[in-house]
């Protein structure tokens, strides 16, 4: 565990202490001098060491209180350090709760699997409620762990160790995660049983699984229960939840009201994420009004200097058909030096779609300031932030914009994401766009099995000329152009002058321009300047052959 925690400390480099020694740190109380030391970020174990080596003795309390301090104040991997020179220096007898908090440390700092090593060495009767507990929360952070977190509740269980409602909670957070009403519902009656009064987070996992499941009318039976009981807070997230079901069910009343419960209930450090949340809700409830208040509020205590609150603001507005004030308020936002967001343009683009505003639109994502300009962030991990709370049309608008921007690699990334958590139906247009920003970003081998992947009845004349197109980038490619072409002939898809002019485009094929040309008149096709310019430059290299 030591070399461990030298590996870890190693990458958390802390501030050298400095002399201890000077007579105005030697006559500093133990505890002045671990304040000193939080404050300026140093090492902890240092000043204790000092403080033993002038005679002093170490108080177990203090040192625990130390623990806690770095715990709480997000530096574990100190406070696993201490609690490690706790043990080691032999302080103290430990008692449950050190090890309960050393064992919370280490699945923090070093994972879970370190953590039940040490699990496994705390004698067995140290291994009180407090212990089984920390393991069972480390276990319920996720579902691949489900079968160890009931093997440890079943062990508590066998032990008589769930007089208190955190084990209970623990197993309903997962459950509640899980969507598993039977499972929440039982462990109610067992608590109920058990004579164990729930508490807040009790209350809180409970209403955010009806919630989630949009049982309204458990979720206000549960609600009325609890309601006001002395100890039991409803979480700003909770009220949300109750809201999105209320919205869900369309009752919009009851929503509004869960939502300005909500904005009681939030804490100053979640505004910034409340705030999104708020406008969202609140544009579906059909809220302009509200939506613009709490963008006020926005702007007020967190200000303009963020892409995110634009985003949702614009959404919000469109949502409650304000396509004018979604606009006035993008002025605002192009007027800004934020970091430029291509998602902003593509929704006010989209919304100006869907409204029949077609010049609209094309001129905003044809305007030079977007063209002009490159969004710098990976756009995977936006997708997997924001994706999801995009329209179809505003991911292949987004896509579309990328490619027009020559931004094709992260044109790529969202066609395959799109394609990946299957958002959407996919229709030949996709593929097709896929398949030439494959070939563009990737290659064409990857591009040719890209192609032998998509569904047959798929690939129609919008992906055979992707195909083509990527083959009349070299004459090396003729033979697989010319195998292509005819595929396309077999199935009928020679009605645009487009394949006909890739073929053209091949240098040395002089002789093939009257076969052409005699084929498009076949197929009533009209050729296009594309073709006349092809066939000029044909007609010259023949050295004045009749191609008539």
């Amino acid at each position: 565990m030591m070399r461990i925690l030298l590996q870890h400390a190693t990458r958390h480099r802390v501030r050298s202490f400095g002399t201890l020694s000077s007579p105005t740190t030697a006559s500093q109380t133990l505890q002045h001098r671990i304040t000193d030391a939080l404050h300026r970020n140093a090492q902890i174990i240092p000043v204790l060491e000092q403080w033993r080596q002038q005679g002093n003795q170490v108080n177990p309390s203090h040192v625990r209180v130390i623990i806690k301090k770095l715990r709480d104040s997000d530096q574990s991997l100190q406070a696993l350090q201490v609690s490690e020179w706790m043990s080691k220096e032999k302080i103290c007898n430990l008692i449950p709760e050190d090890f309960a908090a050393r064992l919370h440390l280490i699945e923090n700092v070093v994972g879970l699997e370190e953590a039940e090593k040490f699990f496994e060495s705390i004698p067995k009767n140290a291994r009180d409620d407090s212990v089984y507990t920390t393991l069972l929360n480390s276990y319920a952070r996720s579902d691949k762990t489900l079968c160890k977190a009931e093997a440890t509740f079943q062990k508590m269980r066998e032990l008589g160790l769930l007089s208190r409602p955190s084990p209970y909670n623990a197993m309903m957070s997962l459950y509640s995660a899980l969507k598993d009403r039977e499972k929440v519902e039982e462990l109610l009656r067992e608590m109920k049983d058990n004579d164990v009064e729930a508490d807040s987070i009790t209350v809180n996992n409970v209403l955010k699984l009806y919630s989630a499941l949009c049982d309204v009318t458990a979720m206000e039976k549960f609600l009325n229960k609890w309601e006001g009981i002395h100890g039991i807070k409803l979480e700003w997230l909770t009220t949300l939840d109750m809201a999105k079901a209320y919205l869900r069910t369309r009752s919009s009343g009851n929503a509004i009201k869960m939502l300005r419960l909500t904005e009681e209930l939030v804490d100053r450090k979640s505004l910034k994420s409340a705030y999104d949340h708020l406008m969202k809700l609140y544009g579906e409830a059909g809220k302009r009004e509200e939506v613009l208040r709490i963008w006020n509020l926005y702007k007020t205590n967190i200000g303009q200097r963020d892409n995110n609150g634009y985003r949702t603001v614009i959404r919000s507005l469109l949502k409650v058909d304000d396509i004018f004030g979604a606009e006035e308020i993008y002025k605002v936002w192009e007027s800004l030096s934020l970091e430029f967001d291509i998602r902003i343009p593509t929704m006010l683009a989209s919304g100006y779609r869907e409204r029949g505003m077609i010049e609209k639109a094309e001129k905003l994502i044809n305007s030079k300031t977007i063209k002009d300009r490159k969004m710098n962030k990976p756009v995977t991990p936006l997708l997997e932030q924001w994706g999801d709370q995009m329209k179809p049309s505003d991911l292949k608008c987004l896509i579309k914009n990328l490619r027009d921007s020559n931004q094709f690699s992260k044109a790529l990334q969202v066609s395959e994401w799109m394609g990946e958590k299957r958002v959407c139906n996919l229709y030949s247009e996709d593929y097709a766009a896929r398949l030439y920003l494959t070939e563009n970003v990737l290659g064409l081998e990857k591009a040719e099995k890209y192609f032998e992947n998509i569904p047959e009845n798929m690939k129609d004349y919008s992906v055979y000329v992707a195909l083509l197109s990527s083959y009349a980038k070299s004459d090396k490619n003729l033979g697989k152009a010319m195998a292509t072409f005819k595929k396309m002939r077999e199935l009928g898809f020679l009605l645009k002058p487009l394949p006909f002019n890739l073929i053209l485009s091949f240098n040395g094929q002089e002789n093939m321009v009257k076969e052409i040309l005699h084929e498009m008149e076949e197929n009533n096709v009209d050729p296009d300047s594309i073709t006349v310019n092809y066939v000029l430059k044909r007609h010259n290299g023949c050295n004045g052959k009749d191609l008539r």
